[in-house]
């Protein structure tokens, strides 16, 4: 009895001494990670999911570590891994869906910084689906959404070009009237072609912001405010605060804002306020929709996930059609 006692003892002991040394190290890496030294911060989490590999708390925060350093693709891994295992962490009382929701909108991030338009919408759906509440995830909704259509317009513009070249070589036995309005149409093709051009070179990242703005007093050495390599004309998020440079820049991205009137726009300044806490921290300020635009978005998230539904029952009436045909 007493062997099963102190048996007892020592297990408890065991298992509290883990779980405080756990939370010590997860603490540890949240100061880190509030004084931007992310790469402590990671080492901490990791140290604590070794005591403790179930730790949502330190998985979730390592992932965001892992984002901040811009290893988005390691960090997008670390949210789909706890979006899948969800259930077990549901166990503590203290994790709930809308911690839920909050992976799915950081797993939207790590995509968007991808260039994964069309997953990192369907995160940011997931998430809303949670939250439906959560401004921030529909304002990053609608730009993800923004950017694909973009991206597919250009994707259209160079097959539509691609097609103009073969027909330019399959059609030149045709009568000159044909050819006459073939090379109108081309010159209108390209004329279009290089006023887009123009457009998106005077605002590559597509932010809003001119680049001539962007790129600051010298061109030839374009203005690089976080130091990652990538100037701020070419980066969306110049001062990696984690706040996209066109909501920061206003309603006015060509004379960008500056909360503080220090002279450094809102989107280089990591602390756009002056009030001694990183913008990264603080939450931002995102665009304001009505109640009525939220509802449409929700109706139309009911109504994808209706059509959703309603292929997979057309597509399984198939294959069973397919399958009876075969027997027969």
């Amino acid at each position: 009895m007493k062997k099963n006692i102190l048996f007892l003892f020592l297990f408890f002991y065991i298992t509290n001494f883990f779980a405080q040394s756990e939370r010590k190290m997860v603490r540890e890496g949240n100061e880190f990670y509030k004084e931007n030294n992310f790469v402590n911060a990671e080492t901490n989490y990791l140290k604590a999911l070794n005591k403790n590999e179930n730790s949502f708390e330190a998985k979730f925060n390592l992932a965001n570590a892992l984002y901040k350093q811009k290893k988005y693709a390691q960090a997008d891994s670390i949210f789909t891994n706890l979006a899948s295992e969800f259930g077990k962490y549901t166990e503590n009382k203290n994790i709930t869906n809308q911690d839920l929701a909050k992976v799915f909108h950081n797993k939207g991030n790590s995509l968007l910084k991808q260039k994964k338009y069309a997953e990192s919408i369907d995160a940011y759906k997931q998430a809303l689906r949670r939250n439906p509440n959560d401004e921030n995830t529909r304002y990053n909704l609608a730009y993800a959404q923004k950017m694909l259509k973009q991206e597919q317009q250009n994707q259209q513009q160079q097959n539509k070009n691609g097609e103009g070249d073969e027909n330019k070589d399959d059609k030149n036995d045709k009568n000159k009237e044909q050819n006459k309005n073939k090379n109108d149409k081309n010159k209108n093709d390209k004329n279009n072609d290089k006023n887009n051009q123009n457009k998106n070179e005077n605002d590559q990242d597509g932010d809003g912001i001119p680049d001539k703005t962007e790129k600051g007093s010298n061109p030839s050495k374009p203005r690089d405010t976080d130091k990652d390599g990538t100037p701020d004309y070419k980066d969306q998020d110049s001062d990696n605060d984690g706040i996209p440079d066109n909501q920061e820049a206003g309603e006015k991205p060509e004379n960008p804002k500056d909360t503080d009137k220090d002279g450094i726009p809102d989107y280089r300044d990591t602390d756009s306020d002056n009030d001694g806490t990183p913008d990264s921290q603080e939450k931002p300020v995102v665009q304001k929709i009505s109640k009525e635009d939220a509802k449409h978005i929700l109706e139309a998230l009911e109504n994808d996930e209706k059509v959703l539904q309603q292929k997979l029952k057309e597509q399984n009436a198939k294959k069973a059609k397919v399958k009876a045909e075969k027997d027969w």
